[in-house]
Formats: structure tokens, C-alpha cells, sequence
């Protein structure tokens, strides 16, 4: 009688745990997921709970990579432990609505998510990928590769082999790789257009911004040719600045006052920091989404 006792107490006090443990983890919603993508263009899995291994998380990263650099695909992969609600399917149409994943054009977006502790998951697909990936075939993949390593709290294999069947259809289809390496020139074509036209606004300016109006003649012809520091007073560097025009050659010298600069370099670095850095975030380029659409096709459930 004690030993059945016994069982009974350490059963509800495993029951108590879990259920603690359950209501302490996070309630994820679309706003407070921290989207890694946008901190970082390769990143694509959202694993705020750590429950993914660091190696699990890389491979399924470079899994995305390869169908978003060949097959134009945006792929968020979520694994948490809970979610608002309890609905995977709820939380992932609420993200797609959020963040326009996948693109405008062809609306190739996927979401697969993971709720650990709400034993549940989803697979979405965006309107542009469920010929690709149809209901039945999203159903076939967490049947044969998730569900049996979900029931046995495997949550690496789960994820990893999910995403490896995924990939296998998506490269199968080769009309997207046509598609998309249409949207892909295009783009492509409008970054170089955009590029030149940042330089040669750019050097337009600068060489503006070096002339100034000439005393003597009237002409927008007078430049600096050569600067001499003289000394640095109250965080002030002071310099004496010989100016020419170009027209009649005229010549002045001048002392001008600029903020001290604890480095010789410091006025490039601002301007490589401000030209280059622009788009830099959290130590890496960000990434951004495409605008696209889900109609809410894929499968999902229980475990």
C-alpha cells in the first residue's frame, strides 16, 4: 500500500512540475517573436527558447538559404514553447499578414512552426507554393519525418528532416526556378540602376561641395589646394587653407576652424560608416520580406 502511495505522490508531483514548467515559458505572439531575419539576411529560424541545437539551427539556415538563392523561396522556421493560444495555425497567418513573407510576385513564402509545450505544429505555404507543396504533401512529410521524433521529444531531427523533405519538392520544381530567376534579373538589373545612380549623385556632390565662389572674378571656380594644421584649442582643430580659382587664378589663404578629430582618418570613417553602414544591422546585413500572400494552404495538428 505505502509503495503504491509512493508512485501515486511522485506521479503528481511530476504532473505539477510540467504544468509549472508549462505556464512559466513564454506566450510568443507575432509582435514579440524576435524575427532574426530582419537582423541578419541569412538567418531564417526563430528559436527564442533555445530549444534547437546551434548545428540543427546552421544546417536548416543553409537548407532556406540554398531554395531562397536558387528557387526565390522566403522560408521563417519557429520553434518555441508556446504560443498565444495554442494555435499554430492562428500564430503563422497572423506572421505571414505581419511580415509579407515570401515574394510579391509569386507569393513563394513557407512557414513551419513548432510549439513544444502546445504539442503542436504547421506548415504553411504561400499561394504561389501550394501546386508545389499541396495540403496532402505537407500532411505526408510531418507524418513520415515529424511526428514519430516530435512524440519522442526530438525536436532536431523533426525540424531538420521536415525541412530536408521540403527542399526536395521545392528543388523538384522546375518552374519556379524559371520564375524566379526572371524576378531575380529583374531585380537585379534595378539594384545596378540604383547603384550607379547613388555614385554618380554622390561624386556629383563632392565635386560640387569642393568649389567655391571666387572673390576676384565671380566664378564658381575657387578651391582648396592645399591645408596646413596649426593647433588644436578648446576641441577646435585650427588650419590655414590655400585657396586658387581655376578662371583667373586668383589666390587667398584663410584659417578655418573644424571640430577636433581624435583620428587623422575620422572624417572618412564617418562617411564610409554613414555610406556603408547604412544598411548594416546587429553586426550583419539585415534582411527584408517580399511582400507576399498566404491563402492558407499546408496542414498541421497535434502530436
Amino acid at each position: 500500500m505505502r509503495v503504491q502511495l509512493r508512485y501515486i505522490f511522485l506521479f503528481v508531483i511530476s504532473l505539477l512540475s510540467s504544468r509549472i514548467a508549462a505556464a512559466d515559458a513564454t506566450l510568443w505572439t507575432p509582435e514579440t517573436l524576435p524575427m532574426v531575419h530582419l537582423q541578419d539576411a541569412h538567418k531564417w529560424v526563430c528559436n527564442p527558447d533555445g530549444i534547437l541545437s546551434p548545428a540543427i539551427v546552421d544546417s536548416v539556415d543553409n537548407i532556406i538559404n540554398h531554395l531562397n538563392q536558387e528557387k526565390g523561396i522566403e522560408a521563417v522556421v519557429v520553434v518555441v514553447k508556446r504560443v498565444e493560444g495554442g494555435d499554430c495555425y492562428t500564430f503563422g497567418m497572423d506572421l505571414s499578414r505581419k511580415y509579407g513573407i515570401g515574394s510579391k510576385n509569386y507569393n513563394t513564402g513557407l512557414i513551419v512552426i513548432l510549439s513544444t509545450e502546445d504539442r503542436a505544429y504547421q506548415i504553411l505555404t504561400g499561394t504561389g507554393l501550394e501546386g508545389t507543396l499541396p495540403d496532402a504533401i505537407c500532411k505526408r512529410i510531418e507524418i513520415r519525418k515529424m511526428i514519430p521524433k516530435m512524440k519522442q521529444q526530438d525536436w532536431d531531427y523533426a525540424i531538420l528532416e521536415g525541412m530536408k523533405a521540403i527542399a526536395q519538392y521545392i528543388d523538384g520544381d522546375d518552374s519556379l526556378l524559371k520564375d524566379n530567376k526572371n524576378d531575380d534579373a529583374e531585380g537585379g538589373w534595378a539594384a545596378i540602376f540604383f547603384m550607379f545612380f547613388f555614385t554618380f549623385a554622390l561624386f556629383y556632390l563632392l565635386i560640387l561641395s569642393r568649389y567655391r565662389t571666387c572673390p576676384n572674378c565671380g566664378k564658381k571656380r575657387f578651391y582648396a589646394t592645399q591645408q596646413t594644421y596649426l593647433y588644436t584649442q578648446k576641441r577646435t582643430d585650427y588650419y590655414r587653407v590655400t585657396y586658387i580659382c581655376s578662371h583667373c587664378k586668383h589666390t587667398e589663404n584663410k584659417i578655418e576652424r573644424r571640430p577636433h578629430q581624435d583620428d587623422d582618418n575620422a572624417g572618412g570613417a564617418i562617411l564610409g560608416g554613414t555610406i556603408l553602414g547604412s544598411g548594416m544591422r546587429g553586426g550583419g546585413f539585415g534582411g527584408s520580406f517580399g511582400g507576399g500572400s498566404f491563402g492558407g494552404g499546408g496542414a498541421g495538428g497535434h502530436f
